[in-house]
């Protein structure tokens, strides 16, 4: 289950619904330069939204605005299907007919955002008004900071608006009785493990008041943390016969499944047997083993793939891999294989060097 068919199945429950309009709040991509096959799904499943004659529009998050101003936003894409999506540096306001309504939507996107003296306002001459914006809202704490995130300044966030349609945070979750963010369509990490991926409907009655919201859960990919095993004083095959045993007590098939082991013997890891790795990998989606060696730190509960032990290398690496994996420059199998060893290195390196 990849990340292609939560579009795919969010369009689906929209179009269920039988919705006026379609926003989104930003990071239709996680990167500026997509592989081709995602942005042909992005384009397929968008036309079929529009087909119905359904108005889509959207902004760029942080994830794919990009870093020069004179490059094109893979977003763009979106006229090709007949939506829109604000990709630039400056706020946007476009006039909506949706439904019995006129809509003002003011789209500010990420890189607009960046302006401390951003100044935006409702239009006057639609019934209901709406911002469509992407950031971190005052008094929100993520776990985690992602780059090229940004706070979203507090007088945009009080303009007057209908509704404020918040994006970044992939959680729903109520910043004001008119303003939430609709949450992920998919789980992107092991801190989301808790979420409930979807979107947000919104109905508006006419008498001006706070609209009504609802949260519709989607199908996501399962996601599984097993418990964790202190390895102290085990040899190789103790640690791969409790490798074993953790995965055979959950069920992990066709999920993104994570086991974490702390306080192992110095070289141990190295030894653990690979082809019950294998067998593991098989039955999941994909696994993720992180082993911290005695003496170093634990990475952070609820954190995902992070370890103390040799820090924000290791991530970037982590992260590398999984991006070439997903635009398909990598096969899975070598990919995971790739990974494990990588990890493993890295740590070894890192304790060789303290």
């Amino acid at each position: 289950m990849d990340v292609a068919k939560a579009y795919e199945r969010t369009v689906d429950e929209i179009l269920a619904r039988n919705v006026d309009m379609v926003i989104h709040s930003g990071d239709v991509f996680d990167t500026i330069r997509p592989a081709t096959h995602v942005v042909i799904h992005f384009i397929k499943q968008s036309a079929r939204i529009t087909g119905e004659r359904i108005p889509y529009f959207g902004i760029a998050g942080n994830h794919e605005t990009p870093r020069l101003r004179a490059t094109t936003a893979s977003l763009e894409y979106a006229n090709f299907a007949g939506a829109y999506f604000a990709c630039g540096f400056e706020p946007e306001s476009e006039f909506v007919e949706a439904g019995e309504a006129g809509v003002g939507l003011s789209l500010v996107p990420h890189g607009a955002v960046l302006d401390r003296e951003l100044v935006v306002m409702p239009r006057s001459d639609a019934d209901i008004n709406i911002l469509v914006t992407h950031g971190t809202v005052p008094g929100l704490t993520i776990k985690g900071h992602e780059l090229g995130e940004v706070d979203l300044p507090g007088h945009v966030l009080s303009g007057g608006f209908d509704y404020i349609a918040l994006g970044h945070y992939h959680f729903f979750h109520e910043h004001k009785k008119n303003a939430f963010y609709a949450g992920a369509t998919e789980r992107f990490g092991f801190g989301e493990v808790d979420s409930k991926p979807g979107f947000a409907i919104l109905e508006f009655d006419g008498s001006g008041g706070e609209p009504g919201i609802e949260h519709v859960e989607i199908e996501a990919r399962a996601m599984v943390d097993l418990p964790k095993i202190k390895a102290t004083d085990m040899s190789p095959n103790d640690l791969t016969d409790a490798i074993r045993n953790a995965s055979e007590k959950a069920d992990i098939e066709d999920a993104i499944t994570r086991l974490k082991v702390s306080d192992a013997p110095v070289g141990v890891a190295g030894g653990v047997d690979r082809a019950v790795l294998r067998d593991i990998k098989r039955r999941c989606l994909d696994f993720s083993l992180e082993i911290s060696e005695a003496g170093s730190a634990d990475s952070p509960d609820g954190d995902d793939n992070v370890d103390a032990s040799f820090g924000s290398l290791e991530e970037e690496f982590k992260s590398f891999v999984a991006a070439r994996k997903e635009s398909g420059d990598l096969q899975k199998d070598f990919a995971d294989d790739f990974l494990t060893r990588g990890v493993e290195y890295l740590r070894q390196a890192g304790e060789a060097g303290r």
